[in-house]
């Protein structure tokens, strides 16, 4: 009978005994132990690990093979975002509602400028008129925007895809950060896009306006209308990143930008002098003070106006990072 001779492992030593350069990943299946050998004894978790690692321990808390760099977060959740079918319908929607709205305002408002200045308008009345058309729509789409920052973090938590995004991207303060950057984006260029094209409509109706689209008080008030929807949509993201719930952002949201100034001016039949100057730094109104432009009349001024929007907005998105941090994703 022959007997076929085998390949050995230079790191193996006797048959079923690893030798002492025996690779942890390489081992061969062992066929010729005794039935009755004693089994070894093994050590605590932590120190098979640390023996798999070369007898160091091993990192707590990374996930192997994960390498995505932050770009590729971003790339991920622009893919994700736009993949919706209710951000589809909402970007559509709010375009829609924008551009028809600044249409109407623009027949409404060459009357105005008519009325007021006749035949060779002030540029002043001009550039109250272009404002006017290109911005009248933002006090309405600001719940609209608000319900695209809602629907940008809570579809992922009612689909369950939030447990796969964090095990491709385990470092959550990187998804937090780039899922709000994709949202701004967005926003900032869907509110540019109505905001010029009500410039746009704006000349259709009175050609003489375009002299006072470049003038800073037009750059200012379509600046600050931008501004005011990526806030309100950033806002937006915030509560509902701390409620995930859809149906509770979206009321939250509602509640703080329509209901809370209707609350406040109920209030004011109480002749109480704070009501009225608490109801100005509301978000509602702070988005008026934005879209007037830096001219300087408007209380609070545009300034003031922006940091307050801007201090809004922290109050929700701070607690909302540290809370997607280290909540359970469940």
């Amino acid at each position: 009978m022959t007997h076929q001779n085998l390949p050995t492992n230079p790191a193996s030593g006797p048959v079923g005994v690893p030798g002492p350069d025996a690779s942890p990943q390489g081992g061969s299946l062992l066929l010729d132990a005794a039935p009755d050998a004693p089994i070894a004894e093994q050590g605590s978790p932590a120190e098979a690990t640390a023996a798999r690692h070369g007898g160091r321990p091993a990192r707590q808390g990374a996930a192997p093979g994960s390498s995505l760099s932050f770009g590729g977060v971003l790339r991920s959740e622009r893919i994700k975002l736009l993949s919706l079918r209710s951000v589809k319908i909402t970007l559509l929607l709010t375009l829609a509602m924008g551009i028809g709205l600044a249409g109407l305002m623009g027949f409404a408002g060459l009357e105005m400028v008519q009325a007021q200045g006749g035949a060779d308008p002030s540029p002043t009345v001009l550039q109250m008129y272009l404002l006017t058309v290109s911005t009248f729509a933002a006090p309405f789409l600001a719940m609209v925007f608000g319900v695209l920052g809602v629907f940008s973090v809570t579809s992922e938590y009612s689909s369950g895809m939030i447990l796969s995004t964090l095990a491709a991207a385990p470092r959550r303060g990187q998804v937090f950060v780039a899922k709000a950057l994709v949202l701004s984006a967005i926003a900032a260029v869907v509110a540019f896009i109505i905001a010029a094209v009500g410039l746009l409509i704006a000349v259709i109706y009175f050609p003489a306006s375009a002299s006072q689209i470049l003038t800073w008080e037009v750059l200012s008030g379509i600046l600050g209308t931008v501004v005011y929807q990526v806030l309100i949509a950033l806002l937006a993201f915030g509560i509902a990143a701390l409620l995930r719930s859809t149906a509770g952002g979206i009321s939250a949201i509602v509640g703080l930008i329509f209901v809370l100034p209707i609350g406040f001016q109920v209030l004011m039949i109480t002749g109480w002098a704070w009501i009225e100057t608490a109801m100005q730094y509301l978000p509602l109104p702070l988005g008026s003070s934005l879209s007037s432009g830096f001219s300087g009349e408007t209380v609070p001024s545009y300034g003031i106006a922006a940091l307050t929007m801007a201090i809004w907005t922290a109050v929700a998105l701070v607690p909302a990072f540290f809370s997607f941090r280290r909540r359970d994703a469940k």
